[in-house]
């Protein structure tokens, strides 16, 4: 596939390097006045992207009415409900209160497993755009496309290899980092790619499929920043689960075992990374430059990974608590054999003076 379009198709010329975002999903913006064919060109390029297995969501704002009034539908939305499911033969609807109904708003409401997303408006968006021949240039973003209403199909057929190009070629990883970044809270820090590719190559050397459901796994980080939050938000560890711990050695690596095996690793980033990123992208600020260089460096360029023993103490296994006592003095109740012998009694360890 080419990197460039015909210069004839109507289709920018523009790399595909200078549009793609570093994490998903791709937006992109099909924009005309009323009538132009908007609608219509999202239609085609939903079914171009479909024959080449992408995940495409189609958003839309509009000024007519969602649910007619005598339905029963729109007489219960009236009611002012937080949400609303309806399920038909030919799909599953969710309804919530219209927000502002920003772009950044509607793109928050979509799943996390999404490849492509279309935004048809008739305003200015700040994403790759496909314009209508109707409208002049616009500097808000790079225009990659143009239509002619009696030509959308050939203007469809020319963009579509330039929209796969888009996509990540490793879907997979980009859906977890999309995870990772959902649980950390939105931010797209360079701990945590690194965080996500790191337990995705533990799992990969222990042989188990993440998120782990089963508490087969148990993970301690060596730091307590950003790539903590990955590391839990891909293998699915948590504390409540007693899967997972942090022994702050301020160092962003982890260890992980395998209960079923009793096998354990640890892994830990290189200190060669940041240089690494820097070589790939002379051009870039050090955060964006390590945040795509993160996403694509082999994991062997990023990580070391070693065997280390890890036994797991009794009292510290997932499952229910094999002890419970009361503290002699402040009679609350300790679990997991934290309580420490006292005069009169078993202690919790605050009431001993060593908590």
């Amino acid at each position: 596939m080419s990197e460039t379009a015909p210069q004839d198709s109507g289709v920018s010329p523009l790399l595909p390097a200078a549009l793609r975002r570093p994490i998903g999903p791709q937006v992109i913006c099909v924009r005309g006045p009323s009538r132009a064919g908007k609608t219509t060109t999202c239609e085609l390029i939903i079914s171009a992207l479909n024959a080449h297995g992408l995940k495409v969501a189609y958003v839309k704002r509009t000024h007519h009415l969602l649910d007619l009034p005598e339905k029963s539908s729109g007489r219960v939305w009236e009611r002012g409900p937080s949400a609303m499911v309806m399920y038909a033969s030919d799909r599953l609807q969710l309804t919530l209160p219209p927000g502002g109904g920003t772009a950044e708003e509607l793109l928050a409401a979509l799943p996390l497993d999404v490849d492509v997303v279309l935004l048809e408006s008739h305003a200015p968006e700040a994403y790759p755009t496909i314009l209508s021949s109707l409208l002049p240039d616009e500097q808000e973003a790079p225009v990659i496309a143009r239509w002619e209403l009696g030509a959308i199909e050939a203007t469809v057929d020319a963009i579509a290899p330039l929209l796969v190009s888009l996509v990540p070629a490793d879907r997979q990883l980009d859906r977890r980092l999309r995870t990772a970044l959902e649980f950390h809270g939105g931010h797209g820090c360079p701990g945590v790619i690194l965080g996500t590719r790191l337990a995705l190559l533990a799992g990969q050397e222990l042989g188990i499929d993440l998120p782990d459901r089963q508490k087969r796994l148990s993970v301690a980080v060596e730091s307590d920043r950003c790539a903590a939050d990955a590391v839990q938000a891909v293998t699915g560890c948590r504390i409540g689960k007693r899967t997972f711990s942090v022994i702050d050695h301020g160092k962003l690596a982890a260890r992980f075992r395998d209960a079923q095996t009793g096998r354990a690793i640890r892994v830990a980033a290189r200190s060669t990374a940041r240089s690494l990123a820097a070589q790939r992208y002379p051009g870039l600020e050090s955060h964006d430059a390590q945040v795509r260089a993160y996403i694509e460096l082999p994991a062997r360029d990023l990580f070391s990974v070693e065997p280390i023993e890890w036994l797991i103490a009794a009292n510290d296994h997932p499952g229910k608590p094999a002890r419970r006592i009361e503290c002699a003095a402040c009679g609350e109740e300790v679990v997991d054999a934290r309580d420490v012998p006292g005069p009169d009694g078993p202690l919790c360890r605050p009431c001993a003076g060593s908590g």
